[in-house]
């Protein structure tokens, strides 16, 4: 990966460790995204899982805001364009959710609308104390689809959930952490930091360990229980005769740090 490249001035992407991709949303203002700019961004993280040297992903914003969501003066009162838009946020929110890459949200500021469920999408959030979430599409005569209504619950809970939901309000990063919207809450200055901190320390284990978890985790969450464990029964084997499981049994019995 280069060190930093770009498309559409919507976002930028760097390598600020080993083994770690930094997505950084600079589009203006607030981290709005264009439909073409959500087509990038879905491109951009579905390429990680075909980069070796990628382990673990940062998506983060710029300035005082990760995303404020959808850009409003593109919509149009049609059938075809809202059937559009949505399948195309649907594919940005499932490729980052779905990515055998772990993506970390770095929520630096306003985390509105569909920038708030492209965080839900994520592995994990990580909040400063400036953040901000809401869901506020009510308010527009609309929902927080693209997987919000599905994602939410399962973080906060159904009550939760349709609190935001059906009020619109806006929540501050103390009140997130407190109802597992967010995994971690930093000080403004230590979110990039952390947030790679927590990238790096995944880069540094089995691959294809890290693959076959998230795979087994999604794959539950999904489709459920049952679903779950076919998948964890399917990879077991594979992954404990995989060459990963091998230098780590190696350097467990030798007392060194395995080479994944």
């Amino acid at each position: 990966m280069a060190s930093e490249r770009g498309s559409d001035d919507a976002f930028r992407m760097s390598t600020p460790a080993p083994g770690v991709a930094l997505i950084r949303i600079i589009a203006k203002p607030l981290g709005v995204l264009t439909m073409a700019a959500r087509r990038h961004l879905a491109d951009a993280v579905g390429a990680l899982a075909g980069d070796p040297t990628i382990r673990c992903a940062v998506l983060t914003g710029e300035g005082r805001a990760f995303s404020a969501g959808s850009n409003i003066r593109e919509f149009e009162v049609t059938t075809e364009w809202i059937e559009g838009a949505r399948l195309l946020e649907v594919a940005l929110n499932e490729c980052i959710a779905n990515s055998p890459v772990p993506v970390i949200a770095a929520c630096n500021g306003v985390t509105l609308g569909g920038g708030a469920v492209m965080a839900l999408a994520c592995d994990m959030r990580v909040a400063s104390a400036s953040a901000t979430f809401g869901f506020p599409e009510v308010k527009l005569g609309a929902m927080a689809g693209a997987t919000g209504t599905q994602r939410l619950p399962q973080l906060v809970g159904p009550g939760q959930a349709l609190r935001l939901m059906l009020t619109g309000c806006t929540i501050d990063a103390a009140e997130a952490l407190r109802i597992g919207l967010v995994e971690e809450l930093v000080e403004d200055e230590a979110l990039l930091p952390r947030a790679i901190q927590l990238a790096r320390e995944i880069a540094a284990v089995s691959p294809a360990a890290v693959r076959a978890t998230k795979r087994c985790l999604r794959g539950g969450l999904a489709a459920g229980y049952e679903a779950g464990m076919r998948l964890e029964a399917d990879v077991t084997a594979p992954l404990g005769l995989s060459g990963d499981a091998i230098e780590g049994k190696a350097a467990f019995v030798q007392k060194r740090t395995a080479r994944f």
